[in-house]
């Protein structure tokens, strides 16, 4: 499912853009209106509900009974989580399987993030494609059997995107514990990178 909509809250381009970004913003957003305008099309206008209201659900309900809703693609649905939702969930299924019923150092944290990701190079090295995903199912009599679709919950997902995954899973729990507010990290860290020189310092890689 494809996106069909853009939508940024002013107080976020704001408070979160570079001075010089924020001009930009407007003046692309501009653009966007005098072209639409010079097309004979009205500007756009819209009513935007956050997922996270505690009516969105009446809403969703409208959407269905109009047509403007799939059941099918709960992707849609994920996507309206926040990272700071993820990380509560990440983190709170880490504890829940007992995994800090004894304190982490954070030397260790760092060491099993990189470990995800050495275990998706070895893929990789392997010959796998990074878009390449198989799932380990268990069977009654014991053993493995690779199947290439996804039937049961306990089917395990393998392949680089799962390495991948959990290495934003290790990060999310790693926050999760000591409190890293990584949404607004993330958030600030890209728009300090939108403002870098091209190839900003001339590293090969």
């Amino acid at each position: 499912m494809e996106y069909k909509f853009a939508v940024v809250k002013i107080e976020d381009i704001d408070n979160l853009l570079p001075k010089d970004q924020i001009q930009k913003m407007y003046g692309l957003l501009n653009m966007i209106n005098d072209a639409r305008e010079a097309q004979g099309k009205p500007l756009n206008s819209y009513i935007v509900v956050n997922l996270d209201e505690p009516y969105a659900g009446d809403i969703v309900e409208i959407m269905k009974k109009n047509g403007h809703w799939d059941d099918n693609n709960p992707v849609f649905l994920k996507r309206g989580q926040l990272i700071t939702e993820l990380v509560k969930a990440a983190h709170d299924n880490a504890v829940a399987k007992g995994w800090w019923d004894e304190d982490r150092s954070f030397g260790e944290i760092i060491a099993l993030i990189h470990s995800e990701a050495s275990e998706a190079l070895e893929d990789y090295r392997k010959g796998n494609h990074p878009r390449n995903v198989w799932y380990d199912r268990r069977l009654p009599e014991g053993g493995l059997q690779t199947v290439l679709e996804m039937k049961h919950d306990t089917d395990k997902p393998c392949g680089i995107p799962s390495e991948l995954a959990d290495i934003v899973i290790r990060v999310f729990d790693a926050c999760g514990r000591y409190g890293i507010d990584l949404e607004r990290a993330i958030t600030e860290k890209m728009a300090y990178n939108a403002t870098r020189s091209q190839r900003h310092g001339g590293k090969v890689l």
